[in-house]
């Protein structure tokens, strides 16, 4: 399960990480500290030319054939086992791949009588890019473009806050991931073998369990967060 992840990189940052076509350009991106589904995020997909572009999508996929957009609050995650054969996913995994770049993603554990929010990211601070699933959908008036977020099963000690994990590709497996032509037992082991860590496992305040609190103190470490 990931139903909230952080993306702060900046334009370079994301040229950088993504060869991008497009020029080193500085356009407002909006950094998401508490990023929750229904909300814009950028993601890197290829053009008609076949080129990496950025690209603003709205997270929870909305299939074409869908009747409205609110199935897409539903859709925010699509399983590695299933998705290249579920009717809302498999026209998408097919061939409408996206990588979704995030510094971490938090997830929630039980603990008393309520659940503790974790942040998990790798120790070192690089960049995870978790593989997506895009969809157009258009019923007439303006088209919405949508996304969804692969997860798979975590690994340890990851775990032990969740059984399942964003589904990460690494850099070396970009090219395979966008290309059209890649075949379908290729891309369901490479989100099914995720980015191995090491990960941090940060304990933070549970101010992000309200989407209201956008802001980079949700990412203090409990032992440094001041209460409110």
């Amino acid at each position: 399960m990931c139903g909230r992840f952080t993306q702060m990189m900046t334009w370079r940052e994301l040229h950088e990480l993504y060869a991008l076509a497009e020029p080193l350009a500085t356009p407002d991106l909006q950094p998401r500290y508490n990023g929750a589904p229904t909300q814009d995020f950028s993601v890197c997909r290829t053009d008609e030319n076949g080129d990496r572009v950025i690209a603003r999508l709205r997270w929870g996929l909305v299939p074409g054939w869908a009747r409205d957009i609110k199935m897409g609050a539903r859709m925010i995650n699509a399983r590695s086992e299933t998705v290249h054969e579920k009717p809302a996913f498999g026209a998408a995994f097919r061939s409408r791949r996206c990588l979704v770049p995030a510094d971490g993603w938090f997830e929630w554990q039980r603990a008393g009588h309520g659940k503790q929010p974790y942040f998990l990211a790798l120790a070192d601070g690089s960049p995870l890019s978790f593989a997506g699933l895009w969809e157009r959908w258009d019923r007439g008036g303006e088209a919405l473009e949508s996304f969804s977020i692969i997860t798979t099963a975590a690994d340890a000690p990851l775990a032990d806050v969740h059984h399942r994990q964003p589904a990460v590709i690494n850099p070396e497996h970009f090219s395979v991931w966008l290309d059209e032509e890649s075949p379908a037992e290729t891309l369901v082991d490479l989100a099914r073998n995720p980015r191995a860590g090491p990960y941090e496992i940060r304990a933070v305040s549970t101010r992000v369990n309200s989407v209201r609190n956008d802001d980079p103190d949700i990412l203090t470490p409990m032992s440094q967060q001041r209460l409110f």
